[in-house]
């Protein structure tokens, strides 16, 4: 078949089975550490998943918001904890290899401490010793050298004997020196010669191959001196001597033989022989030729002195032999000095052998030193680390459970608020601690794969430090795939800037033409790039981006985006921010992007609003405050820098630590410097501290502040138009602090702070908000403000709200009197549940004529209650009690409760100004009417423009409209005008294009008188972003007759009434009436049903056309068409908008009083009262102005045609409307059971455990069990042509089962839910919530009958339904039928018809009703049709002694009517008698229904015609009708 236009959800859950085996697969490929693990994994694994899908559900029903879970979100939790596992398992290892050695190192150094100790103690007697050994040689070897001193000095008087023989062998000598001292200048010389020649010189002369004729003549003059051969070979032996220099100089001159001297002869008389010549030819040759010049001059000189040597010898031999003597003498010193030398030796070894001791005992020591110095240092550290590996080590046993709950929490936790998130992990941890796998019981996400000083830095860059943003802020980074944030408040978007503003991050939207170019660029050159605003769908173009479909081709990695393949660079990075607060995305979208809820919570902002409050109040505190922690940043930074370098040299270091002192050092530098942080990072602490403590001054402003924020943004709950941003409230409140009054003390200060914020908000939220809206806010910020205050509990406004109190234990009480209303002694009883209210039902039992007083009186608020109860109660109490008994008179006191609270102020909006609300906008800020129905701000805004001079342009949107207004947009922007665009509900699909238009908005740009005007009613299509941002102003049609009835003729000209000529007086009178009847129509809805059954939008555009009409028909006939006019007024133009019959009826009857012969007369009046008519004569709108402005400011129901009691329907309708709101808008109570009373578990098993009691499986009573069954009861009522009852029973029955297995099967699982042994699934919450708000669950309702009670009387109500039916079975068919016991009342009915037609042989199509009021019970079934009871008289009562139709009593909302005999009749029997009324019958007071399939309303049941004694339009003005049940 083919299926068009449909959505096929093909995303339906996986079984647990295929869960089971996916997860046993993929993760049967990597190491989980023991066998039996990939069983429990994968159990924990699937029930990750299970519990995440179920959470999600529950996530819908209470917070409305969805989260998709899909086969691939579990495939991503799979991949993700495959690759974690293998990452964190190296990090954890590398962490424990480093602490462990580090600790293995400070250990071992420990052991040498107590060595070295024991070492130092053992060497200390051997120390000892040697000092002795030392000084007993000192002493030896001291007498040992004065006796060496005796024999020195004998020695010496010999020397002097010897010395002076010397010196006459030295005269001798000095006698012959003389002589040889003439050749000594030459030889002086040559010796100079010599000393200047070095080694060089010498190789050089060697360096020759063949050396030059006048080298090789000197150097054989060198070599006949030395006695070698003169040949070039020995020359070369000789120079290479390496004493052949010094040879030459201490050549033995003395001694040269004659020999010699003649063999030098043919060289000295060569006359190139000389110096100078040989100098040419080399220099170090030269040196050479003065030596064998100065040589052979000398040894001629020596012959001369020859004699006077002998001589000398002579004298030197003498000296000889005293020198002998005196050697004999001195080798006997020398003995004497050998042994004292050896002595000293002997000192000197023992002297070292005690410094080697000493210096071995100060290296042990400064050893230990060093060990002393390294263990006490680090002893801090040790501590730490030893914690630190002990936690490390902890985690490598949990790793598999703490990686796997990590997996959970990045793959699935995302969209999840902290609370949802925190019962997941509970659940997960859980189910890992049943299946044996460690983890840690205490799981944080941050201890086990965040990084501190990371996201320190993150909250430097301004993502708030609360644990729900820090956790989506690892998410961020660990994710696989890329991130999706909501981001209504823009922290998210603000801290991506900041965190990749280094990496020059772009920023694109999709609205802009060219953001696949530059996210191309991005992709390529690897920058990270933020797509900003997004909707609820993504561009198609983006699926390779966010689907990362990267691919490696020839070495490269490559994207195909459209029709290229782009270079995908590793670093490039991308995120998407949504301003949505609520976005709805398609589970295809889930499974490609990370979705996280950035939307802020109130500690976070609480801290963000001190910081606002303290930099304005207290700038240099909060200077101080930023500084500080950046500076903690760095310096926490560095310490752990620090630490990885110690533990990084303690790893490298190799062999014996504390000989590297090198090392001890550095390590020494290290910890020094770490010590030092340490100390400036407690003095910041500190400093921290006292900075806090000044800033905590300030905290009841912040806290009133973040309170005040989730009061407003929590209205969008209530419509989806009041939106406000965060930078809306925060610059609101930056001005408040501004604005409110100074105080030099800080508490002053601060409640000035906020009564002047509390205010200011009131007025800028109160602007943008409907009127039955504003008692709301001003009722939510006094109930929220008096919770934060404990004034009041949660339990007694959730009770205020829902007069659900708990489950009263057995069987209440009865109520005490006649006047006390069954559903006010239900609330009653409800009350006493709470520990307060406890006396309250005994007390009304008591004193129940001093309650009726209250009850009785038109204003019971300013009544003493009774007894003891005045004083005890505190007055929200009070209104608790007054709930209870007077709902009608709950929103007064509501409105007097914020009085006494908040201030008069707070319950008096601002009137609606126009010009205030423009000069709180700016170019680009749009301004935007909310509508309601009947609220046009046109002529305002035209008469607006004209008054401030500028041009107006308006434009009403609708199909093809939109680029008309986006160029009218461009071209005002530029001319400084206005644009108005109105009805922009009516192009939702062009409504995201204007939203980027407005985005595109900039200041500088903009024209300074240009403004944007926006209407629209209420619309969830409508921009998030431009609520939030735009000045927000609700418009609605004046309250009241009088009110409406002026702003009709404020706005019109006289040319209109005197157009119609001589009949303007008939015009103005029928006009008038024409107005009054509109005015009527939109007043009359506030009644509920009384007013009509369905709520109609009529609207200006009805009346003016009806006013066209009017004067046509007037000045066209002769005659007023009276016929004509109510024609096309109440049936065409009012009556095109309405669909249900008798609320036509109604209109018809009502306009009947306007447009009628009699209304052109004067003196006509259009109510009883008289206080409503047309002005007499012929007047002028000025006259006619005055005429209604004279009518009572508030009307009574009166005028409508409806009983005063209207009027208590319509304040108890606005009470339970304002209840149901507040309800919405309850935070989750975290408190319930605290106080001692009973928890909602305990509750809500106490309520499903009585129902499921009381609708037993079977019992005496109900002997055919419940469900019924049905066979059994057949053949006992068996089909019978002549008894369609037995029929009507078995199908009634068949229905009730229907009902009965829900709701048994909803309160079972319920009370499992609860007890915890099944899951609570979405559908349960849902249950649940309703039983803890008292009303019945909506999956009861779509398989039950219409029903408005609250729970407990639905139940009662439903278990009285089968208890009818249990006695028809049991007694037969009862002679008064109960009609409301009836499921589906149309077949009972027919069956009867059924009866009488084949009784009397009649076509069944040709009968009707006939209907009789019998004052009695019959105790015997009718002959024909039946007797029905059971009914309820709405807006009406009935006369028990002329058994007619009659007015109620006052505070008599409904009254029991009699039975009712239904007799069929033929059609053309039936007549209506004068003062019969056609009355209406419903199941519910809601009268409105829709068409089931069976043809039938789901509401109507059928019209009975009662006698009256008034006129049928009396009581169709009233709405009188009769009703199968209450609200009750």
């Amino acid at each position: 078949r083919s299926f068009n236009c449909c959505t096929i959800d093909w995303f339906t859950p996986w079984p647990r089975d295929a869960l089971l085996s996916v997860a046993s697969k993929l993760l049967g490929k990597i190491d989980l550490g023991e066998d039996g693990a990939l069983a429990k994994v994968s159990n924990v694994c699937m029930v990750i998943h299970s519990s995440v899908r179920e959470a999600s559900e529950r996530f819908l029903v209470e917070m409305r918001r969805t989260n998709y879970t899909t086969p691939t979100s579990y495939l991503e939790l799979i991949n993700l904890y495959t690759g974690m596992l293998g990452e964190e398992r190296t990090i954890n290892n590398a962490k424990v290899e480093r602490y462990q050695n580090g600790m293995d190192k400070l250990k071992s150094t420990n052991v040498m401490v107590g060595e070295l100790k024991v070492e130092i103690i053992k060497m200390q007697p051997k120390l000892a010793q040697a000092g002795v050994d030392a000084a007993e040689l000192i002493e030896v070897v001291t007498k040992d050298k004065e006796a060496a001193a005796v024999v020195q000095a004998n020695v010496e008087e010999e020397a002097k004997k010897v010395t002076a023989i010397t010196e006459e062998a030295s005269v001798i000598k000095l006698d012959a020196q003389k002589d040889l001292d003439e050749a000594l200048p030459a030889f002086d010389s040559a010796l100079k010669a010599l000393k200047s020649l070095n080694k060089n010189d010498i190789t050089e002369i060697k360096s020759f191959a063949k050396p030059p004729p006048m080298v090789m003549f000197t150097l054989e003059g060198v070599c006949i001196l030395k006695g070698v051969k003169p040949t070039w070979d020995d020359a070369k032996k000789l120079m290479g001597e390496s004493t052949f220099l010094a040879d030459l100089e201490t050549f033995d001159k003395d001694n040269i033989k004659e020999k010699t001297i003649k063999q030098l002869k043919k060289y000295i008389d060569d006359p190139g022989f000389t110096p100078e010549l040989v100098e040419k030819v080399s220099k170090a040759a030269k040196s050479l030729c003065m030596w064998v010049r100065a040589m052979d001059v000398y040894a001629r000189v020596a012959k001369n002195v020859e004699p006077k040597k002998a001589k000398l010898a002579e004298a030197e031999r003498t000296v000889s032999e005293m020198s002998a003597l005196l050697a004999e003498k001195t080798a006997q010193l020398n003995q004497v000095l050998a042994r004292v030398k050896e002595l000293e030796e002997k000192l000197l070894n023992t002297i070292k052998e005690r410094d080697d001791l000493q210096l071995q005992s100060d290296l042990s020591t400064a050893r230990l030193g060093r060990a002393e110095q390294l263990t006490n240092g680090l002893a801090s550290e040790q501590v730490r680390w030893d914690a630190e590996l002990i936690q490390l080590n902890q985690d490598k046993i949990d790793l598999t459970g703490n990686i796997l709950m990590a997996s959970g929490v990045v793959a699935y936790t995302g969209a999840f608020t902290s609370n949802f998130r925190s019962d997941l992990i509970k659940i997960w941890v859980a189910e890992c601690q049943a299946n044996g796998i460690p983890v840690d019981a205490a799981f944080s996400l941050e201890r086990i794969i965040g990084d501190a000083p990371t996201i320190r830095g993150w909250n430097i860059q301004g993502l708030p430090a609360d644990p729900l943003s820090t956790e989506n802020g690892i998410i961020v980074t660990k994710g696989r795939r890329w991130p999706l944030m909501i981001d209504p408040q823009t922290q998210a978007n603000r801290w991506i800037r900041a965190k990749e503003k280094a990496n020059r991050v772009q920023v694109i939207k999709l609205t802009e033409s060219t953001y696949l170019r530059t996210l191309e660029n991005c992709i390529r050159v690897g920058n990270p790039v933020l797509l900003e605003n997004v909707e609820e769908s993504l561009d198609p173009a983006l699926e390779p981006v966010l689907s990362k479909l990267v691919f490696k081709q020839s070495g490269r990695l490559l994207i195909r985006l459209g029709d290229t393949d782009v270079d995908y660079s590793p670093d490039f990075r991308f995120y998407i921010t949504s301003k949505l607060p609520n976005p709805h995305y398609s589970p295809e979208t889930c499974v490609k992007i990370t979705l996280l809820n950035f939307t802020v919570n109130q500690s976070g902002l609480e801290d963000q609003i001190l910081g606002l409050v303290v930099g304005k109040e207290r700038p240099d505190l909060q200077e101080a405050k930023n500084q500080l922690v950046v500076s903690m940043a760095d310096m926490r930074k560095t310490q752990k820098e620090l630490e990885d370098k110690i533990l990084k040299l303690l790893a490298e270091s190799e062999g014996d630590i504390l000989a590297d002192e090198n090392l001890i050092v550095v390590l020494g530098e290290a910890k020094t410097t770490s010590d030092e942080i340490t100390i400036k990072v407690t003095e910041a602490e500190k400093t921290e501290k006292e900075i806090d403590l000044t800033r905590e001054k300030y905290r009841p402003t912040a806290f009133r502040g973040s309170l005040l924020f989730f009061c407003a943004s929590d209205l969008a709950l209530v419509d989806s138009m009041y939106q406000y941003s965060l930078q809306w409230f925060l610059a609101l409140f930056d001005s408040g602090l501004e604005n409110s009054t100074a105080a030099e003390e800080v508490a002053q200060r601060c409640e000035n702070v906020n009564e002047f914020f509390t205010y200011s908000l009131y007025r800028n939220v109160c602007r943008s908000l409907f009127e039955k809206d504003k008692v709301l806010y001003s009722f939510l910020v006094c109930t929220r403000l008096m919770l934060s205050d404990t004034k009041i509990t949660s339990a007694e406004l959730r009770f205020l709200l829902s007069g659900v109190g708990g489950v009263y234990p057995g069987k209440p009480p009865e109520k005490p009197a006649d006047w006390i209303p069954d559903r006010t002694w239900t609330e009653v009883i409800q009350a006493g549940l709470l520990p307060p209210f406890a006396t309250l039902p005994a007390d009304l039992r008591d004193n129940h004529e001093g309650w009726k007083k209250i009850y009785d009186s038109n204003d019971p608020a300013s009544l003493k209650m009774p007894g003891a109860a005045h004083e005890k109660y505190s007055a929200f109490q009070k209104i608790v009690i007054l709930r209870c008994l007077r709902p009608d008179k709950v929103v007064p006191v509501v409105q007097q409760l914020v009085i006494d609270e908040m201030g008069q102020r707070f319950v008096e909006p601002p009137p609606f100004d126009l010009k205030l609300s423009y000069e709180d906008s700016n170019p680009i800020s749009p301004l935007i009417f909310v509508l309601s129905p009947g609220a046009d701000p046109n002529a305002a805004l035209i008469a607006f423009a004209d008054t401030s001079g500028i041009n107006l342009e308006s434009l009403s949107l609708g199909q093809g409209q939109g680029p008309i207004a986006s160029r009218m947009i461009d071209d005002a922007i530029d001319r400084g005008t206005w644009v108005v665009l109105q009805n922009c509900h009516l192009a939702p699909s062009w409504m995201p294009a204007l939203e980027a238009k407005v985005e595109g908005f900039s200041i500088e740009r903009a024209a300074p008188t240009f403004r944007l005007w926006l209407t629209s009613y209420p619309s969830d299509r409508f921009p998030v972003a431009i609520l939030q941002n735009g000045v927000k102003m609700t418009l609605q049609p004046p309250k009241g007759i009088r009110a409406n009835m002026l702003n009709t003729y404020i706005g019109m000209e006289e040319e209109f009434f005197e157009g119609a000529g001589t009949k303007a007086r008939d015009l103005r009178k029928l006009h008038f009436g024409l107005a009054f009847f509109h005015a009527l129509l939109q007043e009359r809805i506030k009644f509920g049903a009384l007013g009509f059954n369905i709520p109609y939008l009529f609207t200006e555009s009805d009346l003016i056309i009806c006013q066209t009409q009017c004067k046509m028909f007037i000045s066209e006939f002769d005659v007023i068409p009276f016929e004509a006019l109510r024609y096309t007024c109440g049936e065409t133009n009012y009556g095109g908008r309405v669909t249900d019959a008798y609320d036509r009826r109604t209109t018809a009857m009502m306009l009947l009083d306007y447009y009628n012969p009699l209304a052109i007369n004067d003196g006509y009046k259009f109510s009883e009262s008289g206080k409503y008519g047309p002005p007499d004569g012929n007047p002028k709108l000025p006259a006619v102005l005055d005429h209604i402005r004279a009518f009572p400011l508030h009307e009574l129901p009166e005028c409508f045609g409806l009983h005063e009691n209207a009027n208590i329907t319509f304040a108890r309708n606005e009470t339970y409307a304002l209840f149901d709101a507040m309800l919405l808008l309850m935070p989750k109570d975290n408190t319930a059971g605290k106080d001692g009373g009973p928890t909602p578990d305990e509750i809500l098993q106490a309520l499903a455990q009585g129902m499921i009691d009381t609708m037993p499986v079977k019992s005496e009573h109900f002997r055919f069990g419940l469900p019924f069954l049905v066979d059994e009861v057949g053949e006992l009522y068996p089909t019978d042509y002549n008894e369609s009852m037995n029929t009507v029973l078995t199908q009634e029955l068949l229905r009730f089962n229907s009902v009965i297995k829900v709701l048994r099967s909803t309160l079972q699982q319920l009370v499992l839910a609860v007890k915890g042994l099944i899951v609570m699934s979405a559908d349960l919450e849902t249950v649940a919530n309703a039983f803890l708000e008292g009303k019945v669950p909506a999956l009861w309702l779509k398989a039950c009958y219409p029903s408005r009670k609250p729970l407990g009387s639905f139940f009662d109500d439903f278990m009285r339904r089968l208890t009818f039916l249990q006695k028809w079975i049991d007694d037969g068919p009862p002679p008064v039928f109960w009609l409301p016991g009836f499921f589906f009342t149309q077949s009972f009915l027919t069956g009867t018809l059924q009866n009488y037609a084949r009784k009397h042989q009649v076509a069944i199509d040709t009968l009707r009703w006939d209907y009789f009021v019998r004052l009695d019970h019959p105790a015997n079934k009718a002959d024909d049709g039946c007797f029905i009871d059971g009914l309820f008289l709405d807006g009406g009562a009935w006369d028990l002694t002329d058994n007619v139709l009659c007015e109620q009593a006052p505070k008599v909302l409904f009254e029991t009517m009699p039975v009712i005999q239904l007799l069929p009749i033929l059609t053309t029997q039936f007549a209506v008698k004068p003062g019969d009324y056609p009355c209406p019958l419903y199941k519910t007071s809601e009268r409105k229904g829709t068409l089931s399939t069976t043809g039938h309303s789901t509401n109507f049941v059928m019209q009975i015609t009662v006698p009256s004694n008034m006129e049928e339009a009396h009581w169709v003005k009233r709405s009188v009708a009769l009703l199968t049940m209450l609200d009750d």
